[in-house]
């Protein structure tokens, strides 16, 4: 990028478990070192704080109009869009989800040139499938199979059966992958004592594929 050039991080909004950022405080220094300025919208769940940013040399504020680049994760709520800027984010449009298309509409209307990480790829070489770049990894899978997990715990419970499943919180509930762990262990003790009703047992998971993700799923169900 060019000296004097600005970009944006914003704040994630679409679902109250996003925790996630774009650019982390370390790369917001190397970019700002380039003579970039870097302008990130305040957030009390961003999994950085603030403070982070300001010791990282960005500018904390609500108004990001200035700038030209916008760096997010998910897709940016419609009447937060801003004409004639280029935006970076998943936008869940490439596949011509129904749901998006008055967002993917808003980008034409608004002139918008979108950068969709699920279209980067790295270069092709012959007899060999692109890969995309910025995808799904270990993590994913982990934090998937949490939720998941957590989900027939209480599809159980719904069905009056109750479980130690549903005492396994969700990804986002935890600290880290070692409170994660550390809860998954509990509720694999009770299951070991029989707390699994007869009538659910035995639970059987199937996972499909050999990905980064499904190998992050099997090192917890293992």
């Amino acid at each position: 990028m060019e000296s004097g050039k600005t970009i944006a991080i914003v704040r994630e909004c679409k679902n109250k478990w996003e925790r996630r950022c774009s650019i982390t405080p370390l790369e917001v220094q190397a970019i700002v070192k380039d003579g970039i300025k870097v302008l990130v919208q305040p957030s009390t769940t961003r999994c950085y704080s603030d403070e982070e940013f300001q010791q990282a040399g960005a500018i904390i504020q609500d108004d990001i109009s200035e700038d030209s680049v916008i760096f997010g994760v998910k897709e940016v709520p419609i009447d937060h869009l801003m004409a004639n800027k280029t935006y970076f984010m998943f936008s869940h449009t490439i596949k011509a989800q129904g749901y998006n298309m008055p967002l993917l509409d808003k980008f034409l209307e608004l002139k918008l040139r979108i950068i969709d990480y699920e279209c980067i790829c790295e270069a092709p070489v012959p007899g060999k499938k692109k890969e995309r770049l910025v995808a799904f990894g270990r993590y994913a899978g982990i934090a998937g199979v949490f939720d998941f997990i957590r989900g027939c715990g209480e599809f159980l419970l719904q069905k009056g059966y109750q479980t130690p499943l549903v005492f396994l919180g969700s990804a986002y509930m935890y600290e880290d992958y070692d409170a994660m762990k550390d809860g998954l262990k509990r509720i694999s003790k009770n299951i070991e004592k029989g707390a699994l009703p007869k009538q659910v047992s035995p639970m059987v998971f199937a996972v499909t594929g050999t990905g980064r993700v499904s190998q992050g799923i099997l090192e917890v169900l293992v």
